[in-house]
């Protein structure tokens, strides 16, 4: 599946280590979205925690 633009930027900023507070302050969104956000991309690469996370938007 192709990731939205938004979502490469935020697993991106994922994979460089950043929080979900940096990386609403980085993108100018607000926590809860960052949040939301998150939860689908982990949802879509089928991950339980940052811990699993894909290293690059690629997977």
């Amino acid at each position: 599946m192709r990731l939205s633009r938004r979502q490469a930027e935020i697993v991106a900023l994922i994979a460089e280590g950043y929080s979900g507070k940096e990386i609403a302050r980085i993108l100018r969104m607000s926590p809860k979205t960052v949040e939301s956000h998150m939860q689908r991309l982990f949802d879509l690469y089928g991950v339980r925690s940052r811990a699993a996370r894909p290293s690059s938007p690629s997977g």
